[in-house]
């Protein structure tokens, strides 16, 4: 029985799936960005695809062309099976780069980069063109980078994509601080402004200034040596 890879929704959708679950529910902003190589022209690895981890020996390739059995997908050791697959893409598409890619890109223990990702949902677009493998294409490069740590929010992006909860934050650490009183209503409510870049008055800025020069005082007094 022949068994012929074929554009199938199912491995799209799965693919995209792990891709999501591996990376996080999504990243910061949503604009696409360039793909690595132009889909008109030869598939090409990606700049930081390099090295002695990202060359298939000829060996292998032999191997997989080789070993290859009508039944392969049934195998259950995950070794077998994955050089079963590369060699049926092999016997259905040649040794093209982008099955070079593919191989690698499995054989490669290192943990992966965007631009690596989007290297594969290419190669795999450009063997299977479809809508499904077209949306993971571009669902993959809304994702982050997996290797390089989150961009942490700044306290102006907080306050404003979310004011009453920087407000709300600000306002329990003054209370912790300095109990419930008056002026730190006054602080916390200045501070969220000014943070989110607002117009203030002159008498909020008086008002602040006396808040913040009264817990200064109250800081003080802590300070102070008792006699």
């Amino acid at each position: 029985m022949k068994i012929l890879l074929k554009d199938s929704r199912l491995v799209s959708l799965t693919y995209l799936l792990s891709l999501l679950l591996f990376f996080g529910c999504g990243a910061d902003d949503d604009q696409d960005v360039s793909l690595h190589g132009d889909l008109s022209g030869e598939f090409q690895f990606p700049l930081d695809a390099t090295g002695p981890l990202w060359q298939v020996p000829d060996a292998y390739i032999a191997e997989a062309i080789n070993t290859l059995t009508p039944d392969w997908y049934l195998r259950e050791d995950p070794d077998w099976y994955k050089m079963g697959y590369h060699g049926q893409l092999l016997k259905q598409f040649g040794d093209i780069p982008e099955v070079r890619y593919l191989i690698a890109f499995h054989l490669n223990p290192k943990e992966k980069t965007k631009a690596q990702f989007i290297a594969k949902t290419e190669a795999l677009y450009r063997l299977f063109p479809n809508e499904e493998n077209l949306e993971v294409m571009r669902q993959t490069t809304r994702l982050p980078d997996p290797t390089e740590p989150p961009r942490v929010e700044t306290n102006r992006e907080w306050a404003t994509r979310d004011p009453e909860g920087y407000y709300n934050h600000l306002l329990a650490a003054l209370i912790r601080k300095y109990g419930e009183i008056p002026q730190v209503y006054i602080v916390a409510t200045y501070s969220t402004k000014l943070t989110q870049g607002k117009k203030l008055t002159d008498a909020e800025s008086e008002a602040n200034n006396e808040a913040v020069a009264f817990l200064m005082n109250l800081d003080e007094q802590e300070e102070k040596p008792d006699d």
